[in-house]
């Protein structure tokens, strides 16, 4: 971690001076690059300091959203983000005074964009046909956790400071928790990749519903308190709630309808990026359009991403945009993590009731959100799993309180009270949504099926024909015009194909390909595996006519190469046999492997012997002038690792030239290795390739002395020999 974080702090050593030179001074004019140039060096700052946070709970099996919350609490405006430093006089992040928000208009436009990227992907990741099967439950688990929320927040704060219910304060502090921000349990969901499950599906559908229903009650709030008479309130919010249903249910419908006409379009680009571009810009435009209507944006955001999902186009534009969402999301928890102002905490009034104020709110969401599924086929498993998964509090509801605030409608006190309401169960839900769902158990009371898949599987015995045949299968169903997203689960990849209504999952193991398809698509899957066969015999037929395999061994030994010095490392003295006892080349591999495997370098000798020998079937590894390089992949080892054996009176390893080998160097890889195995057996050929090399080394007494003269011709690079 130490050669991370030194060029950081390094370069921020570094650059004090140069933003001390630009930074402005209280009261002068700001100009637009010093706006622009502080943006940069603080979305910088967030960027890495994301990244940090996320790592550090991941490492701790913790979500990375409540470290990038946490680590957006330390570094925001109300922490070390305010403290004064050389060239910046009110800290990294100095307290707007732009906005009622501690951080700077243009640092929250960023985090509302990261915002609607975070939704849209939700949307893409989200089964629609699920979505539409799941839509009454989702209005009723949204309806029942808002009703809920606002009454038992309007009631807890009308009891503990003895307001009566019509008080500003007092419906504010219903209507701001009554919102979900279903951004953080989207997050978790995508993560424990449990968004297309009917828990997840009715998250989100209620989330959406809370959302509505949220906003519309601010808008109803506000107008009954703006507005003289109750009567003239009602009258004057309906036309608005109305309006913001309309126009938003319209937009909704019509990108939904015409989602399949408009990836048609889209296809036109032909290049991923660009068919992805295309779709997060419709997605910041419908954004836009839900907010003027009057409805939160990340609606908006989600409702294009759904829409997409029913096409052949969902799993290429997130596999196109997953960079932007990796860097993007985090910003906006970091942000709202900065919002968190710790100083208002310190009133005892505030700090008691912000409390109460959360554990209302928690119970609110579970009870009148768990209630509504267990009519609708759920258990009392998955009943809980959704209400859990309605607790977090967040953008929202932090804009709701800012518009109280800001309007003076809202009390500083109860400001405070909905921040620490909002970080609590920010803090509280992610560990608890992700236990629930850890829990081996179907949440619902009969199993649903979205598709009736059938499972189709294809085992091989060469791990090397089953990646050769994978790469084929994937590039034939390209051809085919399919669009595809791959991910890495449970030590193998999973391919997600998608053609207009045709999906088909492949997960490729080592030895195996399982397909999982529609019953009509069985023979179209069957079809593809036998074509690629074709294609793979034909091709090795080919390269048998075309080159002979002992041509090239022999120009091998016959070339010189680049030393890779890294590579010494995979010397160890205790690997090294001065005089072999074997008489045959089955006894040379076992002995140097079981010196491998004495010295624990090797687990599973008999599985590394057998990789050996599948190796030598195909072709001797007996090189010429005595040297033979047996290899192979195995689990047995976590790295690569040798050992080296001399015969002075020669051994018959089938080597190209037909003499008897004295210089044996095994070599064993990981199966799944990322180091230089290739590399390593072309220094040692073009090591011992020279006559007079070849000849120092079988002048060697002792261990000691090979080592040395291994880490003279290898490099210097060698760690130092044991004993």
């Amino acid at each position: 971690m130490k050669k991370v974080f030194i060029p950081i702090i390094l370069i921020s050593l570094i650059s004090i001076p140069i933003f001390a030179a630009k930074a402005p001074v209280e009261g002068e004019e700001i100009q637009m690059i010093d706006i622009v140039t502080l943006l940069i060096f603080q979305l910088g700052i967030v960027v890495i300091a994301a990244r940090i946070g996320g790592l550090f709970f991941e490492w701790l099996r913790i979500p990375s959203v409540l470290g990038e919350l946490l680590i957006g609490v330390v570094i925001g405006p109300y922490f070390l983000g305010g403290v004064a430093l050389p060239g910046f006089p009110q800290g990294f992040f100095p307290i707007s005074t732009a906005t009622v928000l501690p951080v700077s208009p243009e640092l929250y436009a960023i985090a509302a964009i990261a915002s609607i990227i975070l939704l849209f992907w939700a949307g893409l990741e989200t089964d629609l046909a699920l979505m539409m099967k799941f839509s009454v439950v989702g209005f009723a688990v949204g309806f029942g956790g808002a009703i809920c929320s606002f009454i038992g927040g309007s009631l807890a704060g009308a009891f503990f400071f003895g307001l009566p219910f019509s008080d500003p304060n007092v419906l504010f502090l219903g209507v701001m928790v009554a919102s979900t921000s279903i951004g953080i349990s989207a997050r978790i969901l995508s993560e424990k990749r449990k968004i297309d499950s009917p828990e997840g599906v009715t998250i989100l559908a209620g989330g959406v519903t809370d959302d509505v229903l949220g906003l519309g009650a601010l808008t109803a709030v506000v107008a009954f308190i703006t507005t003289s008479s109750e009567t003239a309130g009602v009258a004057s919010i309906l036309p608005v709630i109305l309006k913001a249903i309309l126009i938003g249910g319209s937009f909704a419908i019509a990108v939904i309808i015409f989602a399949v006409p408009i990836s048609k379009v889209m296809k036109k680009f032909k290049s991923y990026v660009y068919i992805s571009i295309f779709a997060l810009g419709l997605a910041l435009i419908i954004a836009s359009i839900f907010q003027l209507a009057g409805l939160a944006m990340i609606i908006g955001a989600y409702v294009v991403g759904l829409s997409l999902s029913k096409t052949d186009l969902s799993d290429t534009v997130r596999d196109s945009m997953e960079v932007v969402y990796k860097l993007f999301v985090p910003v906006f928890f970091v942000v709202m993590g900065m919002l968190v102002d710790l100083r208002a905490f310190l009133s005892k009034e505030v700090l008691l009731f912000g409390f109460i104020y959360s554990a209302v709110a928690i119970a609110a969401k579970v009870i009148g959100c768990g209630i509504p599924p267990l009519f609708f086929n759920f258990n009392r498993l998955g009943a809980l799993r959704i209400g859990t998964g309605m607790i977090p509090r967040g953008e929202t509801t932090l804009i709701i309180a800012g518009i109280g605030l800001s309007t003076h409608l809202l009390d500083s006190k109860f400001f405070a009270a909905a921040v620490l309401a909002t970080f609590i169960t920010i803090i509280f839900a992610p560990p608890a949504i992700s236990m629930l769902f850890q829990i081996e158990k179907t949440g619902t009371k009969k199993t649903f099926h979205v598709r009736n898949t059938v499972s189709t599987s294809f085992t091989f015995d060469c791990l090397e024909l089953t990646g050769l045949l994978e790469l084929r299968i994937i590039q034939s169903f390209r051809a085919e015009g399919f669009y595809m997203h791959s991910v890495f689960i449970d030590n193998h990849t999973v391919y997600q194909l998608r053609k207009d209504k045709t999906l088909i999952t492949i997960h490729a193991k080592k030895t195996e390909i399982d397909f999982e398809t529609d019953a009509q698509d069985v023979i179209y899957a069957k079809t593809i595996v036998y074509e690629a066969l074709l294609q793979i015999n034909d091709t090795i037929a080919k390269v048998k006519n075309m080159i002979k395999p002992e041509l090239l061994l022999k120009g091998l030994t016959d070339s010189t190469g680049r030393i890779c010095t890294e590579i010494c490392r995979t010397l160890d003295l205790r690997s090294i046999i001065p005089s072999l006892k074997a008489t045959t080349k089955q006894e040379v591999i076992e002995e140097l492997i079981d010196v491998l495997y004495v010295n624990g370098i090797v687990r599973d000798k008999e599985s590394a012997f057998e990789a050996v020998m599948e190796r030598e079937s195909s072709m001797s590894t007996g090189m010429q002038y005595g040297v033979a390089l047996p290899h192979g992949k195995t689990d047995a080892v976590n790295r690569i690792t040798a050992a080296i054996g001399l015969s002075r009176q020669g051994i018959d390893f089938q080597s190209i030239d037909k003499q008897p080998s004295t210089i044996f160097v095994l070599i064993l890889s990981p199966l799944n290795s990322a180091g230089p195995y290739i590399q390593f057996m072309a220094n040692l050929s073009a090591l011992l390739n020279s006559e007079d090399a070849r000849k120092k080394l079988l002048e060697c007494k002792d261990s000691e002395e090979i080592y040395c003269f291994f880490r003279k011709g290898l490099g210097s690079k060698m760690t130092e020999p044991k004993s």
